[in-house]
Protein backbone atom coordinates (compact mmCIF):
# COMPACT_ATOMS: atom_id res chain seq x y z
CA UNK A 1 0.00 0.00 0.00
CA UNK A 2 1.19 3.50 -0.82
CA UNK A 3 2.72 4.99 2.33
CA UNK A 4 0.74 8.24 2.06
CA UNK A 5 -2.54 6.30 1.74
CA UNK A 6 -1.66 4.18 4.79
CA UNK A 7 -0.67 7.33 6.67
CA UNK A 8 -4.07 8.86 5.89
CA UNK A 9 -5.91 5.72 7.08
CA UNK A 10 -3.94 5.68 10.34
CA UNK A 11 -4.53 9.40 10.92
CA UNK A 12 -8.28 8.99 10.36
CA UNK A 13 -8.27 6.06 12.81
CA UNK A 14 -6.49 8.34 15.26
CA UNK A 15 -9.24 10.97 14.99
CA UNK A 16 -11.91 8.34 15.69
CA UNK A 17 -10.09 7.11 18.80
CA UNK A 18 -9.50 10.68 19.97
CA UNK A 19 -13.15 11.45 19.31
CA UNK A 20 -14.17 8.92 21.95
CA UNK A 21 -11.73 10.34 24.50
CA UNK A 22 -13.48 13.65 25.23
CA UNK A 23 -16.64 12.29 26.80
CA UNK A 24 -14.77 9.42 28.50
CA UNK A 25 -12.21 11.80 30.01
CA UNK A 26 -14.93 14.18 31.19
CA UNK A 27 -16.80 11.28 32.82
CA UNK A 28 -13.74 9.74 34.48
CA UNK A 29 -12.39 13.01 35.87
CA UNK A 30 -15.64 13.81 37.63
CA UNK A 31 -14.33 11.57 40.40
CA UNK A 32 -10.70 10.80 39.50
CA UNK A 33 -8.29 13.76 40.05
CA UNK A 34 -6.88 15.20 36.83
CA UNK A 35 -3.15 14.55 37.31
CA UNK A 36 -3.76 11.10 38.79
CA UNK A 37 -5.88 10.30 35.72
CA UNK A 38 -3.07 11.46 33.44
CA UNK A 39 -0.51 9.47 35.44
CA UNK A 40 -2.51 6.25 35.06
CA UNK A 41 -3.35 6.84 31.41
CA UNK A 42 0.15 7.61 30.17
CA UNK A 43 2.00 5.18 32.45
CA UNK A 44 -0.15 2.25 31.30
CA UNK A 45 0.34 3.44 27.72
CA UNK A 46 4.08 2.79 28.05
CA UNK A 47 3.30 -0.93 28.54
CA UNK A 48 1.82 -0.95 25.04
CA UNK A 49 5.29 -0.28 23.64
CA UNK A 50 6.83 -3.44 25.14
CA UNK A 51 6.67 -5.29 21.78
CA UNK A 52 8.95 -2.57 20.37
CA UNK A 53 11.68 -2.76 23.01
CA UNK A 54 14.19 -3.96 20.41
CA UNK A 55 14.03 -0.47 18.90
CA UNK A 56 15.90 0.82 21.95
CA UNK A 57 19.08 -0.48 20.35
CA UNK A 58 18.76 2.68 18.24
CA UNK A 59 18.46 5.05 21.20
CA UNK A 60 20.31 8.32 20.68
CA UNK A 61 20.42 11.86 22.02
CA UNK A 62 17.94 13.18 19.43
CA UNK A 63 15.33 10.60 20.43
CA UNK A 64 15.70 11.36 24.13
CA UNK A 65 15.79 15.16 23.84
CA UNK A 66 13.10 15.26 21.17
CA UNK A 67 10.87 12.90 23.12
CA UNK A 68 11.31 14.97 26.27
CA UNK A 69 10.44 18.26 24.54
CA UNK A 70 7.48 16.77 22.67
CA UNK A 71 6.29 15.13 25.89
CA UNK A 72 6.50 18.43 27.75
CA UNK A 73 4.44 20.20 25.07
CA UNK A 74 1.93 17.34 25.05
CA UNK A 75 1.73 17.41 28.86
CA UNK A 76 0.90 21.14 28.91
CA UNK A 77 -1.67 20.63 26.13
CA UNK A 78 -3.34 17.78 28.02
CA UNK A 79 -3.42 19.72 31.28
CA UNK A 80 -5.23 22.60 29.56
CA UNK A 81 -7.69 20.25 27.88
CA UNK A 82 -8.38 17.98 30.86
CA UNK A 83 -8.81 20.93 33.22
CA UNK A 84 -10.93 22.81 30.71
CA UNK A 85 -13.29 19.96 30.03
CA UNK A 86 -14.35 20.04 33.68
CA UNK A 87 -16.45 23.16 33.11
CA UNK A 88 -17.34 22.88 29.44
CA UNK A 89 -18.95 20.20 27.31
CA UNK A 90 -16.97 17.48 25.54
CA UNK A 91 -18.38 18.57 22.17
CA UNK A 92 -17.41 22.21 22.66
CA UNK A 93 -13.95 21.19 23.88
CA UNK A 94 -13.42 19.12 20.73
CA UNK A 95 -14.30 21.94 18.33
CA UNK A 96 -12.24 24.49 20.25
CA UNK A 97 -9.30 22.06 20.24
CA UNK A 98 -9.75 21.71 16.47
CA UNK A 99 -8.78 25.37 16.09
CA UNK A 100 -5.23 24.06 16.32
CA UNK A 101 -5.63 23.28 12.61
CA UNK A 102 -5.79 26.99 11.85
CA UNK A 103 -3.01 27.80 14.30
CA UNK A 104 -0.52 25.35 12.69
CA UNK A 105 0.23 27.50 9.59
CA UNK A 106 0.85 30.58 11.77
CA UNK A 107 3.32 28.71 13.97
CA UNK A 108 5.05 27.39 10.83
CA UNK A 109 5.13 30.96 9.49
CA UNK A 110 6.58 32.46 12.68
CA UNK A 111 9.03 29.64 13.33
CA UNK A 112 10.05 28.58 9.82
CA UNK A 113 8.95 31.49 7.58
CA UNK A 114 6.48 29.31 5.67
CA UNK A 115 4.08 31.40 3.61
CA UNK A 116 0.45 31.42 4.78
CA UNK A 117 -2.00 30.59 2.01
CA UNK A 118 -4.73 33.14 1.30
CA UNK A 119 -7.39 30.56 2.21
CA UNK A 120 -6.15 30.50 5.79
CA UNK A 121 -6.92 34.22 5.99
CA UNK A 122 -10.36 33.54 4.48
CA UNK A 123 -10.97 30.88 7.13
CA UNK A 124 -10.09 33.17 10.05
CA UNK A 125 -13.41 35.13 10.16
CA UNK A 126 -15.32 31.83 10.25
CA UNK A 127 -13.09 30.67 13.12
CA UNK A 128 -13.49 33.92 15.02
CA UNK A 129 -17.29 34.07 14.71
CA UNK A 130 -17.68 30.33 15.33
CA UNK A 131 -15.46 30.43 18.41
CA UNK A 132 -17.30 33.49 19.72
CA UNK A 133 -20.63 31.67 19.40
CA UNK A 134 -19.20 28.62 21.17
CA UNK A 135 -17.77 30.73 23.99
CA UNK A 136 -21.14 32.42 24.50
CA UNK A 137 -23.12 29.19 24.08
CA UNK A 138 -25.44 28.11 26.88
CA UNK A 139 -27.03 29.81 29.85
CA UNK A 140 -23.74 30.01 31.73
CA UNK A 141 -22.15 32.09 28.96
CA UNK A 142 -18.36 32.33 28.94
CA UNK A 143 -16.67 29.74 31.17
CA UNK A 144 -13.01 29.41 32.12
CA UNK A 145 -12.95 25.89 30.66
CA UNK A 146 -13.42 27.23 27.14
CA UNK A 147 -10.30 29.38 27.42
CA UNK A 148 -8.29 26.54 28.94
CA UNK A 149 -9.18 24.38 25.94
CA UNK A 150 -8.07 27.25 23.66
CA UNK A 151 -4.69 26.97 25.38
CA UNK A 152 -4.74 23.26 24.56
CA UNK A 153 -5.38 24.08 20.87
CA UNK A 154 -2.31 26.31 20.74
CA UNK A 155 0.04 23.82 22.38
CA UNK A 156 -1.24 20.93 20.28
CA UNK A 157 -0.65 22.95 17.10
CA UNK A 158 2.87 23.55 18.38
CA UNK A 159 3.25 19.80 18.91
CA UNK A 160 2.17 19.03 15.32
CA UNK A 161 4.82 21.40 13.95
CA UNK A 162 7.49 20.12 16.36
CA UNK A 163 6.74 16.48 15.56
CA UNK A 164 6.94 17.19 11.84
CA UNK A 165 10.54 18.29 12.30
CA UNK A 166 11.59 15.52 14.69
CA UNK A 167 9.88 12.30 13.59
CA UNK A 168 11.85 12.30 10.34
CA UNK A 169 15.13 12.25 12.28
CA UNK A 170 14.55 9.67 15.02
CA UNK A 171 13.21 6.17 15.72
CA UNK A 172 9.50 6.87 16.28
CA UNK A 173 9.11 4.12 18.91
CA UNK A 174 11.95 5.38 21.09
CA UNK A 175 10.74 8.94 20.53
CA UNK A 176 7.17 8.01 21.55
CA UNK A 177 8.22 6.15 24.71
CA UNK A 178 10.24 9.13 25.92
CA UNK A 179 7.23 11.33 25.23
CA UNK A 180 5.09 9.08 27.42
CA UNK A 181 7.74 8.84 30.14
CA UNK A 182 7.96 12.64 30.23
CA UNK A 183 4.18 13.08 30.45
CA UNK A 184 3.91 10.40 33.15
CA UNK A 185 6.68 11.93 35.27
CA UNK A 186 5.28 15.45 35.08
CA UNK A 187 1.80 14.09 35.83
CA UNK A 188 2.81 12.16 38.94
CA UNK A 189 4.94 15.07 40.22
CA UNK A 190 1.99 17.42 39.69
CA UNK A 191 -0.34 14.95 41.41
CA UNK A 192 1.95 14.82 44.45
CA UNK A 193 2.28 18.61 44.57
CA UNK A 194 -1.51 18.98 44.36
CA UNK A 195 -1.89 16.33 47.09
CA UNK A 196 -4.38 14.36 45.02
CA UNK A 197 -5.94 11.17 46.37
CA UNK A 198 -8.42 8.54 45.20
CA UNK A 199 -9.93 5.43 46.80
CA UNK A 200 -9.28 2.69 44.22
CA UNK A 201 -11.13 0.14 46.35
CA UNK A 202 -14.39 1.76 45.25
CA UNK A 203 -13.94 0.98 41.54
CA UNK A 204 -14.70 -2.25 39.70
CA UNK A 205 -13.18 -4.01 36.68
CA UNK A 206 -15.05 -1.73 34.24
CA UNK A 207 -12.97 1.24 35.48
CA UNK A 208 -9.75 -0.58 34.62
CA UNK A 209 -11.11 -1.72 31.25
CA UNK A 210 -11.84 1.91 30.40
CA UNK A 211 -8.39 3.01 31.60
CA UNK A 212 -6.75 0.29 29.48
CA UNK A 213 -8.77 1.45 26.47
CA UNK A 214 -7.75 5.09 27.08
CA UNK A 215 -4.13 4.06 27.61
CA UNK A 216 -3.50 1.43 24.94
CA UNK A 217 -6.01 2.27 22.19
CA UNK A 218 -6.41 6.03 22.57
CA UNK A 219 -2.82 6.74 23.63
CA UNK A 220 -0.32 4.03 22.60
CA UNK A 221 -1.92 3.30 19.23
CA UNK A 222 -2.49 6.94 18.36
CA UNK A 223 1.10 7.84 19.32
CA UNK A 224 2.37 5.16 16.93
CA UNK A 225 -0.17 6.03 14.22
CA UNK A 226 0.49 9.77 14.37
CA UNK A 227 4.28 9.70 14.69
CA UNK A 228 4.67 7.12 11.91
CA UNK A 229 2.19 8.91 9.65
CA UNK A 230 3.85 12.29 10.07
CA UNK A 231 6.99 10.81 8.54
CA UNK A 232 5.02 10.33 5.33
CA UNK A 233 2.59 13.25 5.53
CA UNK A 234 3.12 16.99 6.10
CA UNK A 235 1.94 19.01 9.14
CA UNK A 236 -0.76 20.90 7.24
CA UNK A 237 -2.16 17.68 5.72
CA UNK A 238 -2.07 16.05 9.16
CA UNK A 239 -3.93 19.00 10.66
CA UNK A 240 -6.53 18.79 7.88
CA UNK A 241 -7.28 15.13 8.60
CA UNK A 242 -7.56 15.99 12.27
CA UNK A 243 -10.54 18.20 11.41
CA UNK A 244 -12.58 15.00 11.65
CA UNK A 245 -11.81 14.71 15.38
CA UNK A 246 -14.45 17.19 16.65
CA UNK A 247 -17.09 15.62 14.41
CA UNK A 248 -16.46 12.19 15.92
CA UNK A 249 -16.24 13.76 19.40
CA UNK A 250 -19.69 15.33 19.09
CA UNK A 251 -21.14 12.08 17.73
CA UNK A 252 -19.78 10.12 20.68
CA UNK A 253 -20.57 12.80 23.29
CA UNK A 254 -24.11 13.53 22.09
CA UNK A 255 -25.42 10.32 20.54
CA UNK A 256 -23.26 7.24 21.23
CA UNK A 257 -21.51 7.39 24.62
CA UNK A 258 -23.15 10.45 26.14
CA UNK A 259 -26.22 12.65 25.92
CA UNK A 260 -24.75 16.14 25.83
CA UNK A 261 -26.77 18.91 24.22
CA UNK A 262 -25.94 22.32 22.77
CA UNK A 263 -28.02 25.37 22.01
CA UNK A 264 -28.57 26.67 18.50
CA UNK A 265 -25.69 29.13 19.04
CA UNK A 266 -23.42 26.22 19.92
CA UNK A 267 -24.33 24.19 16.85
CA UNK A 268 -23.92 27.28 14.64
CA UNK A 269 -20.51 27.91 16.16
CA UNK A 270 -19.49 24.30 15.46
CA UNK A 271 -20.71 24.63 11.88
CA UNK A 272 -18.74 27.82 11.25
CA UNK A 273 -15.57 26.31 12.69
CA UNK A 274 -16.05 23.21 10.56
CA UNK A 275 -16.53 25.43 7.47
CA UNK A 276 -13.22 27.11 8.30
CA UNK A 277 -11.57 23.70 8.55
CA UNK A 278 -13.08 22.63 5.23
CA UNK A 279 -11.63 25.73 3.59
CA UNK A 280 -8.17 24.42 4.46
CA UNK A 281 -9.10 21.10 2.82
CA UNK A 282 -10.14 22.89 -0.39
CA UNK A 283 -6.84 24.74 -0.31
CA UNK A 284 -4.92 21.47 -0.33
CA UNK A 285 -7.06 19.92 -3.04
CA UNK A 286 -6.56 22.93 -5.29
CA UNK A 287 -2.82 22.80 -4.76
CA UNK A 288 -2.80 19.20 -5.99
CA UNK A 289 -4.79 19.91 -9.15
Amino acid sequence: MNQKILANILLISTTILWGTSFIITKTLTQTLPIFLYMTLRFSIAIIGFLPYLYHFRRIDKKSVVGGFLAGLIFFVSMVFQTAGIQTTSAGKAAFITALGTIIVPFIAWIGFKRKINIRIWIALPFCFIGTSLLLLEGESGIVIGDFLVLGCAFFYALLIVFNDKYVRLVDIYVFSVFQLITISLFSIISSIIMNESFNFSTVDYSFWLIMIYMSIAVTTCTFIFQNWSQRHQGPSETAIIFTLEPVFAVLFASFILGNETMTLFGWLGCLLIFVALLITVIKKQNNKN
